[in-house]
């Protein structure tokens, strides 16, 4: 049985790790690149803006058992360099092996690519907005996150993100989630006004009622009913 969960961002998760921060995938939609170039351009760790970088001050962190910690939210985990990618999974280890946390990209073909044997408290994650490419991000387009996260991402616990959702096909993209196998699914619109191509709200609910009867658990965020207010 699914259990279905409001939420805004990723409230599965119990708090962000900004141990890496930075991109280059220039989705149009992308609020931390406008974060860091903006409002919070004053900081050190963005005086060079989105541009990919360990963040050496955060690998001291601690976190409590049971959490559920998502690495690197200012950015993308993919960019990173094997070796910083290596001293972020030796800290996991040696200081917190009873935390769980969530690696999350668009290139999640990175996963295999490391050649890293995971620990079984890490959820290897992607983003599909949509299965359709809208060619809004310089990413691999969506039916290679699939791809990847289907054939070739053998993690024991993997995770979705479809946010923010843009209009898709229903059988296409169920058939792609079912093979993906994640133990927990979230999906999410777009909350900052980009003008999207977003879907009506009867094919969203759809999606969500067909979702909770094969994913351990589905979190719908707070603002996805603004898409049903729409009607």
């Amino acid at each position: 049985m699914s259990s279905r969960v409001s939420s805004r961002m990723f409230k599965s998760v119990s708090r962000t790790w900004n141990v890496f921060k930075g991109c280059r995938f220039e989705c149009t939609y992308c609020n931390a690149r406008k974060m860091a170039e903006t409002r919070l351009k004053h900081l050190p760790r963005y005086v060079d803006g989105f541009n990919p970088r360990l963040i050496e001050e955060e690998l001291g962190r601690s976190f409590h058992p049971g959490e559920l910690i998502f690495v690197g939210y200012m950015g993308d985990i993919s960019f990173a360099t094997k070796d910083e990618v290596f001293r972020i999974l030796t800290h996991i280890e040696e200081a917190c092996p009873k935390t769980s946390f969530l690696f999350c990209s668009k290139n999640p073909a990175i996963y295999s690519s490391w050649d890293i044997d995971y620990s079984d408290n890490l959820y290897l994650g992607t983003t599909i907005e949509s299965n359709r490419d809208y060619k809004l991000s310089k990413a691999p387009p969506p039916v290679d996150r699939f791809w990847y996260m289907s054939q070739f991402c053998h993690a024991k616990r993997k995770f979705l993100s479809i946010e923010p959702i843009m209009d898709f096909d229903l059988d296409i993209l169920l058939n792609w989630v079912r093979r993906i196998e994640p133990s927990i699914v979230e999906v999410g619109v777009d909350n900052y006004h980009n003008h999207l191509p977003e879907p009506p709200w009867e094919k969203v609910e759809a999606l969500l009622s067909a979702l909770q009867k094969f994913v351990p658990k589905v979190v719908e965020k707070d603002e996805l009913r603004r898409l049903e207010r729409k009607c």
